[in-house]
């Protein structure tokens, strides 16, 4: 009997051994399950905001790209989402006849065809998804902007959202209560009927992503979206270069050129035709939202005089009085809102009645305003009018001065006009090229800065450097000409940075300036220097010197004339004079 017990002890020890061996190889498995398991959720995660971060990027490049052409009118202007029912063929094309409200959002799928990107998908391999807030369809779209869209429960916290959808949730059969915002849904059966006839939000985004109340990231059985946000300072960061190269291309050489533009187009101008060019005097600098934008004398920096002659602040019209020479009795001048209208009664004799006529606008050389001449005058019963007009630097008013004459024939009692028309708005003000600059209200976001040389009436020369009739830009390329001969300075005021504050019950500088008046909380460094003349478009660049380290925050970009420009080849192009 004992020969017969051993083998089966050993027997029960490779059993044993066996199970042993099963067990590790077991724990093992799921070791490896788990870790895979791991592994793999941590690589879709990855593989999700890689693709987000695409899609940002894409969105940015796509709004920059279109606010650098000159024919772009809202720069800024975001596309829309993919339409919810897409056309045949028109899978990633951005939605044009759904989505034309300013005032809501819109929801749909990232049109990628129209982002010129391959379709981006989330690490469980669904397309992209897409939130466009309200207020970045239509003009104006400028710094003051600011997004609409509620994210974790922050008002204005986004300009868009794009939204990753993730796997498909089933928790209609769930016995909980839903949390508030959200609702029982089968995503796994809904997300792409057959047949197809539209997408439904709610069968890829989840709670508060499907109401407008959105979250940025779902980790529950109820949500597990994940979204991204597209801030407006990431917005306006993306269009301030393709902006600022419009100033300085289009903008600075229209208002440079502005005298020599209003001549080609009427044949006559303040400085062709009555001797007397010049850049208006700037509006006073004061809160952007409330400013006139109407130059008053010996203003040479604040924002740009871009009022009509319509606006009650920059009215030009003529005011005056007449005074009768020969045969005429004086019935006075009165205003008749396009012209001034003086009248007179013809008295008996045989000379040939007379009459002088001096008559004032306010505000002309601090404003764009065309001109006139003695063609444009009015004069009743075959009168001839000789018209002198002149500008006063320290005014800033125009001055009229009429000589008027009738035929010796007329009869004794008739009443005669003379009509003196009001000075119409300058072509710069209406120039198709300028459109997206007033319609968007960046005039609210440009520092307008002219030499004494350029200004109406002006004695200071701009010969050389130093010279008080002359502006410098400091930070320009070398290849852009001298630093110091500027007669033009447009300097855009980036968002408020830290330690600004623009609000209008706060002085944060102690120099009894409220903030929203004051130029050092919108722009920096030499650029918040007001009347030294001096100005800077560069921290790093030595044009004469840069700045000193370490450099401080800094968020103005600037253009001027004249300014030079190198060509590939090296032949050098003056942009504006």
């Amino acid at each position: 009997m004992r020969g017969g017990g051993a083998p089966a002890a050993q027997r029960g020890a490779v059993l044993m051994l066996v199970a042993a061996l099963l067990a590790a190889s077991l724990a093992w498995f799921a070791v490896s399950v788990l870790t895979r398991s791991t592994r793999s959720a941590a690589e879709k995660e990855v593989r999700t905001g890689q693709a987000l971060a695409k899609a940002r990027h894409a969105l940015l490049a796509y709004v920059a790209h279109y606010a650098a052409r000159s024919d772009h009118q809202v720069p800024g202007r975001l596309p829309c989402p993919e339409p919810l029912a897409p056309p045949a063929g028109q899978e990633g094309v951005a939605a044009s006849l759904t989505c034309n409200s300013n005032t809501q959002a819109y929801v749909g799928r990232l049109p990628w065809r129209t982002l010129g990107i391959e379709q981006l998908r989330d690490g469980h391999g669904e397309p992209l998804w897409y939130v466009l807030g309200p207020g970045f369809r239509a003009a104006p779209i400028n710094p003051d902007s600011t997004g609409r869209l509620t994210l974790d429960g922050v008002g204005n916290a986004a300009v868009a959202l794009i939204v990753a959808p993730g796997a498909a949730i089933d928790s209609l059969l769930d016995p909980e209560a839903p949390p508030p915002g959200c609702a029982r849904r089968n995503q796994s059966a809904l997300r792409y009927p057959v047949p197809f006839t539209a997408f439904d939000p709610g069968n890829f985004l989840e709670c508060g992503n499907v109401t407008g109340s959105y979250l940025s990231t779902g980790d529950s059985k109820w949500i597990n979206d994940r979204a991204l946000v597209v801030s407006a300072a990431g917005l306006m960061a993306a269009i301030a270069g393709p902006v600022l190269d419009r100033v300085q291309r289009v903008l600075a050489p229209a208002i440079a050129a502005w005298d020599a533009t209003e001549f080609a187009s009427t044949g006559k101008s303040w400085g062709v035709t009555h001797g007397a060019p010049f850049l208006p005097f700037a509006s006073r600098f004061g809160e952007p939202s409330a400013n006139a934008y109407c130059g008053e004398a010996g203003e040479r920096e604040g924002l740009p005089p871009v009022a009509p002659r319509a606006s009650t602040a920059c009215d030009t019209a003529w005011s005056g009085g007449a005074l009768p020479l020969s045969r005429l009795v004086g019935l006075g001048c009165s205003p008749l809102g396009t012209e001034l209208r003086c009248q007179f009664r013809a008295s008996g004799g045989t000379t040939a009645p007379a009459a002088r006529i001096n008559a004032g606008a306010r505000r002309v050389a601090g404003s764009f305003r065309g001109t006139i001449t003695a063609a444009d005058i009015g004069v009743s019963h075959a009168g001839a009018a000789a018209l002198t007009l002149t500008l006063s630097a320290n005014t800033a008013d125009a001055n009229a001065l009429i000589e008027v004459s009738w035929p010796a024939s007329l009869a004794a009692d008739e009443i005669v006009s003379v009509s003196l028309p009001n000075l119409p708005d300058a072509r710069i003000l209406s120039d198709p090229r300028l459109a997206w600059f007033y319609n968007n209200q960046w005039q609210r976001h440009l520092y307008y800065a002219v030499g004494a040389a350029a200004t109406a009436g002006a004695s200071a020369r701009c010969d050389a450097s130093g010279d008080p009739g002359c502006l410098a830009v400091y930070g320009l390329p070398a290849a852009s000409g001298n630093f110091w001969d500027k007669r033009l300075v447009l300097a855009l005021m980036g968002r408020a940075l830290s330690g600004q504050s623009r609000g209008c019950g706060s002085d944060a500088n102690g120099n009894s300036i409220p903030d929203c008046d004051d130029p050092a909380q919108y722009l920096e460094e030499e650029n918040a220097s007001i009347n030294d003349r001096i100005f800077r478009a560069d921290l790093r660049l030595p044009n004469p010197s840069a700045a000193a380290l370490p450099l401080p925050q800094f968020n103005d970009r600037v253009a001027a004339c004249p300014l030079h420009y190198m060509r590939q080849g090296g032949a050098t192009i003056q942009i504006c004079g």
